[in-house]
């Protein structure tokens, strides 16, 4: 089986679609390869690590648990920030949670004050869309490695978003 996989590594190398370090490293991979037995059976006291683009993607759909109990999209999402926060990654991913889950309080408590005049039970309608959008877009931002504020979100920490560059497609030559 070895040597099946070594020779499909060997066709891509030739067909140009993978390099000669790629094709170096993967045959290192298949030849000190444990038995698929060995490698299947659970190892004792091993430690699950996650990739800090999971733990930025919970980070933001923690903000869901308010609707569990309130100020609990607050608290836990906080607590997950400050207790990765040396991670640079998960620090401003965290800081893009606090930014929204600020404006969106501030937004809340505009929108009950104008409830008197109706027009807050209209914004509250649209402020708790936005939330569920905005999060799972913020979410789904994180697990790609973006960092991105949220739309319509007070900037209360400095965020240093990605910078995403765009493909200029080159002029032809005349």
């Amino acid at each position: 089986m070895d040597l099946d996989q070594i020779e499909k590594l060997n066709d891509l190398k030739q067909k140009g679609l993978i390099s000669e370090e790629e094709y170096q490293q993967a045959k290192e991979r298949i030849l000190g390869a444990q038995p698929q037995q060995a490698a299947s059976a659970p190892q004792p006291h091993t430690i699950m690590q996650t990739n800090n683009y999971d733990y930025a993607m919970v980070l933001h759909l923690t903000q869901f648990c308010s609707w569990l109990f309130p100020f609990l999209g607050l608290i836990v999402p906080l607590i997950m920030w400050q207790s990765k926060k040396e991670d640079p990654y998960v620090n401003e991913q965290g800081k893009v949670v606090m930014n929204w889950v600020f404006s969106s309080l501030i937004y809340f408590l505009v929108s009950l004050v104008l409830c008197f005049i109706v027009v807050g039970f209209f914004l509250m309608a649209i402020l708790f869309v936005c939330s569920i959008v905005f999060t799972i877009m913020g979410a789904m931002d994180a697990n790609k490695g973006v960092i991105k504020n949220y739309p319509m979100s007070i900037k209360f920490f400095d965020v240093r978003e990605t910078v995403r560059t765009a493909v200029v497609p080159a002029s032809p030559q005349n």
